[in-house]
């Protein structure tokens, strides 16, 4: 398939109308030629070259980014709905849309291209359709305008009045931050609306921030040193990492500078016994191998094939050997394939002094990453994630050790995630007490920080440290 757009408008339609991922939408045969590295030799002439995988990776996040608006400006300018089964044709409108209003593609491009589009997609009834549509929409788009006045001016002009559309948002999420957040909201919905900047954890076992700054220079790459993060680099503009310096010797990883904060917060010690409970990708792992390399560290994940990252990125950065699974004697590094709160699946009875569990979670925190969070999560997921998390940290509990602690982490901003349910755990735990975090960042919520996300720096993050109790006196060993 030749023609960008249309394969776009494919992969927009899975995660609308199929409710995939859209990393899994990628997985589409018909996609296939733009997730496979570029090989002048043994690439077929039809495959899209690398300037088109841009334009694909900025059609598909900014139309996802912008869905709620562009799907509230299209139903206004349509007479009628368009079918489920031309749902690829509704995705090429908004591509279309997106176009016209985001990018800076000349209006008359932008209409040959969505049009010829339709022809790629068998669909030559549309072009008309579709020439109309967006030739309606210049019609009504007040070029006078620009940015933020542009869109509520067209907004006007068609009369989509709902605050949630024109947030770009589900009406229940931004329901939601405005409830729980209420002087934070509109900067959540900026956040969420803009591209993340691309943040570098660098290996600082290998290279030191301040140097690999200076190799970024340079390549004619501009980094600025995290605020938040000490071996964060946040880049002017995304770069592939073939082009970053040392990437595959493992002296930079892509990490957002909010979670490279886990790694800190736990502080590991050498010789401890660490667990981290659910590990893919494995930054956070390698994060911690490489503050304190002589640890005894045990790394899970319920999916193997996300296992085989984290075996992948631990590999590239020299972090260990993984023994994928294998007990070792004298291992300093496990890998497991199993469900972190099936104990009996994985655990040898050791009790761990540190374990992170970052919990599987909404991502309410980091949509500027995955914009198709907005589309795919519900009002009740919050609740549903709550139930799983508070399984995991009461299963986990059991192989801490006393005295030991657990950082409970999360890439959400949603209370019943985070301090709602740390607050349930304590509660119900009478061995476990909230360990003071001594941060100069986010809100302290009573029962851990919240981080929110701040554009151009980070997403949002949870973080809770909670210590096991050491021995009651009738639980103590006797002298005798």
């Amino acid at each position: 398939m030749k023609n960008v757009r249309a394969a776009a408008a494919l992969a927009l339609a899975a995660v609308v109308r199929d409710g995939k991922a859209f990393s899994g939408a990628l997985d589409d045969p018909v996609l296939e030629s733009l997730t496979q590295p570029v090989n002048s030799k043994t690439d077929k002439a039809d495959n899209i070259d690398t300037r088109d995988r841009a334009l694909y990776r900025e059609l598909c996040y900014g139309t996802l980014r912008h869905y709620f608006l562009l799907d509230a400006l299209l139903a206004a300018l349509l007479r009628k709905p368009l079918a489920n089964k031309d749902s690829d044709i509704k995705m090429l409108l908004l591509l279309g849309l997106y176009q016209l209003l985001f990018m800076r593609v000349p209006d008359h491009a932008v209409l040959s291209a969505t049009v010829n589009a339709c022809k790629d997609l068998r669909k030559h009834w549309a072009t008309g359709l579709v020439n109309a549509v967006l030739r309606n929409s210049l019609r009504r788009i007040d070029r006078k305008e620009s940015g933020p006045a542009l869109l509520a001016a067209l907004c006007d002009a068609l009369q989509v009045g709902s605050e949630a559309a024109r947030a770009s948002h589900p009406d229940w999420l931004l329901a939601q931050m405005q409830r729980d957040w209420p002087q934070h909201w509109p900067q959540l919905v900026a956040y969420n609306n803009a591209p993340p900047p691309m943040c570098l954890r660098i290996n600082t076992a290998q290279c030191s921030r301040e140097h690999y700054q200076q190799l970024l220079a340079d390549f004619d790459i501009d980094g600025r040193p995290s605020a938040l993060a000490p071996a964060g680099l946040l880049l002017a503009r995304a770069v592939d990492v073939a082009v970053l310096p040392g990437f595959a010797e493992g002296w930079a990883s892509v990490q957002d500078s909010g979670a490279q904060l886990a790694a800190q917060l736990l502080a590991p010690v050498a010789g401890e016994r660490v667990l981290d409970a659910c590990a893919a990708p494995g930054g956070k792992t390698a994060h911690l191998l490489q503050l304190c390399p002589q640890l005894r560290l045990t790394a899970l994940d319920s999916n193997a094939t996300r296992l085989q990252r984290v075996h992948s990125n631990l590999e590239r950065c020299a972090a260990g050997q993984p023994q994928a699974g294998q007990a070792q004697p004298g291992s300093s590094l496990q890998l497991h394939c199993a469900d972190a709160g099936d104990l009996q699946a994985w655990w040898d009875g050791n009790a761990f002094d540190k374990i992170l569990l970052d919990a599987p979670c909404s991502g309410t925190g980091v949509i500027s990453h995955h914009p198709d969070i907005k589309l795919l999560r519900r009002a009740s997921d919050g609740a549903a994630f709550a139930t799983q998390q508070l399984r995991l940290l009461r299963a986990l509990w059991t192989s801490l050790a006393r005295g030991g602690s657990l950082l409970y982490c999360t890439c959400s901003i949603l209370p019943a995630e985070n301090a709602e349910l740390v607050k349930k755990f304590l509660a119900t735990t009478p061995d476990a007490e909230l360990q003071p975090l001594a941060v100069g960042w986010g809100i302290d919520t009573g029962a851990g920080h919240q981080l929110l996300p701040n554009t151009g720096e980070n997403g949002g993050f949870f973080y809770a440290k909670l210590s096991k109790r050491g021995a009651t006196e009738s639980e103590a060993p006797s002298a005798d």
